[in-house]
């Protein structure tokens, strides 16, 4: 079997995770959840935070003592079986193809006040550009989120220091 070769540095990694963090997870989910919710979101936010410390230390603690390609997904062949790694497998594809579909509508909300087309067609082309990048290569993701990425964290900086 071949071997994956590292060519990511820690900022095209950072770029990537930030990207898929700050798409639907800062802009979008926030005032969803305040609308529903009100100010006990920030609360919510806090015990979700929480609870997901546990999770988050035992992935990365596993996932260093097996540092193998297919992440979380190995650890649990090795530990579980196969048959149960098949499932996390399955879920985590399925979390991540959620979440993509989240920040596509997300995305595709916010193209409306500038573009005044249907949601389903916005969404559409957003999925295909995506696929697209991720078709040429993860390198290009890289290079396509640094200025972005950029972009919104000295958005953010401004924020909070104003």
């Amino acid at each position: 079997m071949a071997e994956l070769r590292r060519e990511l540095s820690f900022f095209d990694v950072f770029c990537i995770a930030s990207g898929a963090m700050i798409s639907s997870g800062l802009f979008i989910l926030p005032g969803l959840a305040h609308a529903k919710a009100g100010p006990a979101v920030i609360l919510s936010y806090f015990i979700a935070g929480l609870l997901s410390v546990a999770g988050m230390l035992s992935i990365a603690e596993m996932t260093t003592a097996m540092p193998k390609a297919g992440g979380d997904c190995y650890t649990v062949i090795r530990s579980m079986g196969p048959a149960i790694g098949t499932v996390a497998g399955l879920l985590s594809w399925f979390s991540l193809s959620m979440k993509s579909a989240f920040a596509l509508v997300g995305m595709s909300v916010f193209t409306i006040l500038l573009i005044p087309l249907d949601i389903h067609i916005i969404a559409v082309a957003f999925c295909l550009v995506f696929l697209f990048i991720n078709l040429i290569g993860i390198d290009s993701p890289g290079l396509t989120a640094s200025p972005a990425i950029g972009k919104y964290v000295s958005k953010m900086v401004n924020e909070i220091l104003r």
